[in-house]
């Protein structure tokens, strides 16, 4: 409530919850090492590490303070399903990722968060692998929550207008023209949301590369 604008993930291995706050308008308030602190004493925690990055995003580590009876992690492993990490808290929601191996499961899993609040499912898909290895469930948060609004709005005009179709729809210049925006403005909110959004998918990238995932060696080796 006091930090409406920011984006709180939170990755929880049971004996350390890694935190990561960051906000769209790269504000997040002088006061928010303190009120951290208060956060982690109320909850009979404390804060180990912090530190921020260029962006402005903050990060926490402190001990846990998990309560995992009746939570939406122990509803959601109670029911047979496998809870993903990480929690994704903004804008009044909570985000949460599970997989499930049965569809009676699922539904039973469902119908007991209904009982206890409002429940969205923003996506639900089947997946065809067998290996959990190869499963990676990437959150919007995660890829596009670090776009400005200008951006954003650069890379998802692109796409509409056809720039990334092979062969090229349209050129810079005349989406510049219909956005009407000078054409090296369009060209920097692009380049710098495409180095953004790879920057996000890295860790994915290099993760699903090393693993294989059906990858020749000469592939993974060569340009």
């Amino acid at each position: 409530m006091k930090y409406p604008h920011a984006i709180i993930t939170v990755w929880d291995n049971y004996k350390r919850e890694f935190i990561e706050l960051r906000s769209k308008d790269g504000e997040l308030g002088p006061n928010l090492d303190k009120d951290m602190e208060v956060f982690a004493h109320s909850k009979g925690s404390r804060i180990l590490q912090r530190s921020s990055d260029s962006s402005g995003t903050r990060y926490f580590a402190m001990t846990c303070a998990c309560e995992k009876s009746g939570s939406t992690t122990e509803i959601i492993m109670s029911h047979n399903c496998l809870f993903v990490p990480p929690i994704t808290y903004y804008d009044g929601w909570e985000s949460y990722r599970a997989i499930g191996f049965r569809a009676e499961d699922v539904s039973k899993m469902f119908r007991e968060f209904d009982r206890k609040g409002q429940l969205e499912v923003t996506s639900k898909r089947k997946t065809e692998t067998n290996s959990l290895q190869q499963l990676f469930l990437i959150s919007m948060p995660d890829l596009f929550s670090s776009l400005t609004d200008r951006q954003l709005k650069a890379l998802v005009t692109s796409v509409e207008f056809g720039y990334y179709q092979n062969p090229r729809e349209i050129s810079t210049g005349k989406m510049a023209k219909t956005m009407k925006v000078p054409r090296t403005t369009l060209q920097e909110h692009r380049r710098k949301a495409e180095s953004k959004l790879m920057s996000a998918l890295a860790p994915y990238l290099l993760t699903y590369s090393r693993i294989g995932a059906g990858i020749p060696p000469e592939r993974r080796a060569g340009s």
